[in-house]
């Protein structure tokens, strides 16, 4: 703001273009303010020269170039990616968890790591449909360890409309531009081979082992844990992370006695069974557990978590260290062997050990038009036949 000492010109006579310099500095540039109709606030810029005449030419014509930004539905309080992502991370450290219960950690550093590091010096009202176009096509070639499937840029750009629904609240944009995300390809999703599930058993042991002198001792601990409820229950990601040992109950059946988990994932609560056997890894993290705390861990924290019982967002360095020791390539047939690889893993061995596709459909939280696109060949098998209670094969 201009003080009563400064010199001032209306430069419009209507307040709307203000040229003024400050009066105690030696040698000052003019400086503007503008004010621009249906829009609020003003804009402060320097321009550069304490010449008058070239002052007032830049001041008039910063007047039109906003005048016409805002007639066309841009904003007078436009601020940079980076500007408004600084904010907006402020802003969700205060709600402390997402709608859905979760941390905002993982969506940060997903922004962070890319769409900070390729729009952030652009304006937000320069941002739309072409910039994101350009984006999706930056995004695909720059990478850390897989390359981004079209589903992953979909989910990518889920994350980052927060940025641009709080720029909206906050009157940086008047709407959140619209763009074209990738459309999802139908495509066989990466698992493994039953020998490279067996390489990767076999491996872990000696992983762990080898690491128990090594600071990533816990991590590797709990990765090979991690790894292995994954492809014993057909979990998420993201239901795994989320699941508390309060979710958790046993049921003894005539032949053995199955662990049940209670999960929260994208098609709400269900409950999931655990193969046979299974439980003991449960067992052996909750002993972990009980070591490090001296006491039974609390009923409401998650089974994966840090020593201070903050949950672990991400297993994906351990996944990927573990193949690597297992000498199991991370890219299969064009496609990236991710966690999610084990769900899939799952799907796979459980259809072809003949459980029903309705079943299996219910325990993984999908549906069996679902599994019949991603593992057509191996269901429309057994959507061919009936099932017995005894969970035999008959021809119909």
């Amino acid at each position: 703001m201009a003080n009563d000492g400064d010199i001032r010109i209306d430069l419009r006579g209507d307040g709307r273009v203000i040229l003024y310099k400050r009066d105690n500095l030696k040698d000052p540039v003019w400086q503007v303010r503008v004010r621009v109709p249906n829009s609020t606030g003003y804009k402060r810029i320097t321009t550069k020269t304490s010449d008058q005449r070239e002052a007032e030419r830049f001041a008039l014509n910063y007047y039109e170039e906003l005048y016409i930004h805002v007639k066309t539905g841009g904003s007078i309080k436009s601020k940079t990616f980076k500007q408004v992502f600084a904010e907006w991370e402020k802003h969700v450290a205060t709600m402390g968890h997402t709608r859905k219960g979760g941390s905002w950690e993982a969506t940060i550093e997903r922004i962070r790591v890319y769409a900070l590091t390729f729009f952030g010096p652009i304006r937000m009202n320069d941002i739309g449909p072409v910039q994101f176009a350009d984006y999706w096509e930056w995004r695909k070639k720059n990478y850390n360890r897989t390359k981004p499937s079209n589903g992953t840029l979909r989910r990518e750009r889920t994350s980052i409309l927060p940025v641009f629904k709080y720029a909206v609240s906050k009157g940086y944009l008047t709407a959140v531009p619209d763009t074209d995300p990738p459309k999802a390809t139908l495509e066989r999703r990466p698992t493994f081979t039953l020998e490279e599930w067996q390489k990767i058993y076999t491996a872990a042991r000696k992983w762990v082992t080898e690491g128990q002198t090594k600071a990533t001792s816990r991590q590797r601990n709990l990765a090979q844990l991690y790894i292995l409820i994954l492809a014993n229950t057909g979990l998420r990601v993201g239901e795994l992370r989320g699941l508390r040992w309060g979710d958790l109950r046993t049921v003894k059946t005539e032949d053995d006695t199955r662990l049940i988990a209670e999960v929260r994932g994208k098609t709400g609560a269900r409950e999931v069974v655990f193969q046979a056997g299974a439980q003991k890894y449960v067992e052996r993290l909750y002993d972990r557990r009980i070591e490090e705390l001296g006491e039974n861990p609390p009923t409401d924290e998650v089974l994966f978590c840090h020593k201070d019982g903050t949950p672990i967002q991400s297993m994906k360095t351990g996944f990927n260290a573990l193949l690597k020791f297992a000498g199991v390539p991370v890219e299969r047939n064009g496609g990236s062997r991710t966690l999610y690889s084990l769900r899939h893993f799952y799907a796979t061995m459980r259809l072809s050990n003949d459980t029903s596709p309705f079943l299996l459909a219910r325990q993984m939280g999908t549906s069996v038009e679902m599994l019949e696109k991603f593992y057509g060949q191996t269901v429309s098998f057994f959507l061919g036949h009936r099932f017995h209670p005894s969970g035999c094969l008959s021809a119909i």
